[in-house]
């Protein structure tokens, strides 16, 4: 007996039923490639589906796998959104503090309001002295870098000077007679006008004396600095070693409606002529009140016999009182402003 009668099969039964066992356990079955007489196999895909107990282990391992990032997502979210509410609650917190501590980010935080502003007005200080230093060569002349050196209060108007207008302005704020107002050369009004071969900012305290007698005297406004600077410049009493002569002031009083009578400088003629209402032109020597010969106006006298003095080149001179007897010595002519006789008739009668 045969193979085939031995297994009860035939060979074409038995390759039928293998190949429906087949389909039937979802194996892919190879068939015979038609072409060119070559054998070739055709791989037919099958879809394949696990069961039993391993398959769902795997199911409930993926689900889990997910559970757990989305967890990890959502921890991730309220980590971001914590830190978002603590740096706006620091910055809310900031925010309600007092200026003062963040007034300036030089200045160190928690300082008084006075001490941070004194810093504040240092820093800027330094700040513009070291910008005039760098770019010294854009003024006309070594004047006004000098000037900033000598004078802090100066550096504002110095490190402004290449950009400002060099044209005069008017005063614009209102005097009375019998209070002489304080002036300084450097006043962006007039500083940057042309006087004496620089400019009123650093030759200008004959002018501006004058202006500060008239004003005090008349209470009128009308002169400023620029103004006397152009008389005095109109008639050529512009120059000398305090850079406006004393005759510009005795022969410009007329048409101002003032008298300017000179006198001998000593204690007693000082406060004399103060107590009797007038104000006071000095021109002082170099070396004693600056170093350089100027002129000032002494303005009134104190009432334990002190005396102020308006020094148009220095706030330093202006901020403290004088004995009478300094400032005399210091003199080499003083000069008494007051109302022309003619001009107090007038407003007599009027």
């Amino acid at each position: 007996m045969d193979y085939s009668q031995r297994t009860g099969r035939t060979r074409t039964g038995s390759l039928k039923d293998d190949r429906s066992y087949n389909r039937q356990r979802g194996v892919s079955a190879y068939r015979p490639g038609r072409g060119s007489g070559s054998n070739r196999y055709e791989l037919r895909s099958r879809n394949i589906r696990f069961r039993g107990k391993g398959s769902a282990g795997m199911t409930r391992f993926a689900g889990l796998n997910m559970r757990a990032i989305i967890m990890g997502v959502l921890g991730i979210v309220l980590v971001i959104l914590f830190f978002f509410l603590i740096s706006s609650c620091v910055r809310s917190c900031k925010s309600s503090k007092p200026a003062t501590s963040e007034a300036d980010a030089r200045v160190a935080a928690g300082l008084s309001d006075d001490l941070v502003e004194d810093f504040t007005a240092a820093l800027d200080q330094g700040e513009a002295l070291e910008w005039i230093a760098l770019n010294a060569g854009e003024y006309p002349s070594e004047d006004l870098p000098r000037l900033a050196l000598q004078e802090p209060a100066a550096i504002p108007f110095v490190r402004a000077y290449p950009e400002m207008s060099k044209s005069p302005s008017a005063y614009g704020e209102s005097v009375s007679r019998g209070e002489v107002p304080m002036l300084f050369n450097w006043d962006e009004r007039w500083g940057a006008v042309e006087y004496d071969e620089s400019v009123l900012a650093v030759t200008g305290s004959g002018p501006t004396s004058f202006s500060m007698a008239y004003m005090g005297v008349t209470g009128k406004n009308d002169k400023t600095p620029a103004d006397m600077a152009a008389i005095a410049t109109e008639k050529g009493q512009n120059g000398g070693d305090s850079h406006t002569t004393a005759d510009f002031f005795t022969t410009a009083a007329k048409d101002l409606g003032l008298s300017v009578e000179k006198f001998e400088p000593s204690r007693d003629a000082l406060s004399e002529v103060l107590d009797s209402g007038t104000v006071v032109l000095a021109e002082v020597r170099s070396e004693t009140l600056t170093e350089d010969s100027h002129w000032v106006v002494v303005a009134y006298e104190n009432e334990n016999g002190s005396v102020r003095v308006y020094d148009p080149s220095s706030p330093s001179v202006c901020s403290r009182p004088w004995d009478p007897s300094t400032i005399a010595s210091a003199s080499t002519g003083m000069y008494a402003v007051s109302i022309a006789e003619a001009e107090a008739d007038a407003e007599a009668e009027g």
